[in-house]
């Protein structure tokens, strides 16, 4: 089974994503991470989610619209991969082939913009909005070069992440077992 996360900046789809990893035995793939790598071999410092846009939309403009999710689709072949969960899922296209091709189940993870604000402060990386209307400028910034407002429709299922983590995960187990038919992997 291949899951998708999708959600807005700091919503938990990583979170969500390590819960997949952790109790029902899922390999994790975080689409950022393909753009982390892409600016340590460039030598770029990653400093602000903007230095990621403008990377993400060099190699969607080099490569194909397409180019991060065959990424993922090669690295879930390679490994032979069964049951995997792809954490940062941003545009259309991402969603679209990852039905497609991989038969995802997409999940959108969502908290409002005050409380991801928040996780974002807590996070405390360098270049990040200092202030609530400089993040939600940002966002609305990302999500129109992404085309998020379309991605976001494409959910199969919702997790909503505005309470705490503990709660947030037995949304995640409850989603599991009734909308997947999971059970947790015993350790």
């Amino acid at each position: 089974m291949i899951l998708g996360i999708i959600g807005p900046i700091a919503s938990g789809k990583d979170k969500v994503a390590d819960i997949f990893e952790k109790k029902y035995g899922f390999k994790k793939i975080v689409m950022s991470d393909f753009l982390r790598v892409e600016a340590e071999r460039e030598k770029i410092q990653v400093e602000g989610r903007y230095i990621l846009l403008r990377i993400q939309a060099e190699l969607r403009r080099k490569y194909g619209e397409d180019y991060l999710i065959r990424l993922a689709l090669q690295e879930i072949r390679d490994n032979k991969w069964d049951n995997v969960v792809i954490s940062g899922l941003r545009t259309p296209i991402d969603v679209l082939e990852a039905k497609r091709r991989l038969k995802a189940r997409i999940i959108l993870v969502d908290a409002k913009p005050e409380t991801r604000f928040q996780r974002q402060k807590k996070r405390a990386r360098k270049g990040f909005p200092k202030t609530l209307d400089q993040f939600i400028h940002e966002e609305s910034i990302d999500n129109a070069a992404l085309q998020f407002y379309k991605t976001v429709k494409m959910a199969q299922m919702k997790i909503d992440n505005n309470g705490s983590l503990k709660e947030m995960e037995k949304r995640v187990h409850d989603l599991a077992k009734t909308k997947l038919g999971l059970k947790p992997i015993r350790k």
